[in-house]
């Protein structure tokens, strides 16, 4: 657990398909206006502090259509590319998070981001993971995932203890060194990150899981194993969004923690789209149909990407 806390504020947020509003319906919260404006806003909000800048993307500065130009027309010093594949957007908030906890800056502010190309989309299908019908999580069903656009810009600082907003509270990575594409199917490269993350907390304050669930045979499977690992056979419920939104490849890891900081602070878990028949060797409690009333507390969220790479967060309500 983190010695000191540090706060999530979100600025900004886009996705293709509407597919992230209507997770937000689940929330009281309203949906930040997205595009560079509401960059621009969290940058003037500086008042002179030391500023560090993330970008998370899975193709860092430059992609097959071009360069990327990460907080174009605003000027950020302090800019760190964060790609590591599918965990780039978690790991910018790790990396972010100690640059505040070691006293590098006062505000971290972190895009999560990826442009969906042809060659993103044939490289998905050379390696048979992606789906041609609904993206289904955890389901029995599933036979791949499908890709997503969607842009996500967040604050992170410092904050007192009375600070109603949502916090990072701990967290932890790794990395199976399995395959260059593919995870460890027993699960324990993820469940070390989780372990990590739990150092010192109980594991019967987590309310419930925000997985990666890219609605792959592998990934599945082993988080479900992993889950079942760290918590002796017994996981909290787990909820996905990527059935909703897609795979957004660099923003997936920065959505989901903030996702995850809603259902931490309002105690709603928002239903995993696509999920309809449980795969019996899981035995998960996946949230479907409906969104679940919890009682607000800490949220774990996962992500695992290619090349082995596991991270695990756990976010918090202010003041927990």
């Amino acid at each position: 657990m983190l010695h000191k806390q540090v706060e999530l504020i979100l600025s900004s947020a886009s996705v293709s398909g509407g597919g992230l509003a209507d997770i937000w319906k689940a929330f009281s919260e309203p949906l930040p206006k997205a595009g560079w404006e509401g960059l621009e806003n969290a940058v003037r909000t500086i008042d002179g502090r030391k500023l560090r800048a993330f970008v998370a993307t899975t193709k860092g500065l430059m992609s097959d259509e071009g360069p990327i130009r990460p907080f174009d027309g605003v000027a950020l010093p302090g800019l760190t590319i964060v790609s590591n594949a599918c965990v780039s957007g978690a790991q910018a908030v790790i990396e972010a998070t100690e640059c505040l906890l070691d006293g590098d800056c006062d505000v971290a502010t972190i895009q999560g981001c990826d442009r969906i190309t042809p060659f993103i989309r044939a490289g998905f299908a050379a390696l048979q993971a992606s789906t041609n019908d609904t993206v289904r999580p955890f389901d029995r069903r599933r036979d791949g995932l499908a890709l997503g656009t969607a842009s996500m810009i967040v604050q992170l600082r410092l904050v007192g203890t009375a600070s109603h907003r949502p916090r990072i509270v701990s967290y932890g990575c790794s990395n199976d060194a399995n395959h260059i594409s593919g995870p460890s199917r027993d699960g324990s490269g993820l469940a070390l990150a989780i372990e990590r993350a739990l150092e010192g907390i109980d594991r019967s304050e987590i309310r419930a899981i925000c997985a990666h669930g890219t609605a792959t045979e592998y990934n599945d499977a082993m988080e479900a194993r992993a889950f079942h690992t760290v918590f002796n056979g017994n996981p909290p419920p787990v909820f996905g969004i990527k059935g909703a939104i897609g795979h957004t490849l660099g923003a997936a890891g920065l959505i989901e923690v903030i996702i995850s900081a809603l259902v931490a602070t309002e105690g709603v878990i928002p239903p995993t789209v696509g999920f309809e028949q449980g795969e019996e060797d899981f035995a998960l409690d996946v949230v479907h149909g409906e969104p679940r009333k919890i009682k607000p507390g800490y949220v774990l969220t996962t992500n695992s990407g290619f090349g082995g790479m596991n991270t695990a967060i756990i976010v918090g309500p202010g003041g927990a």
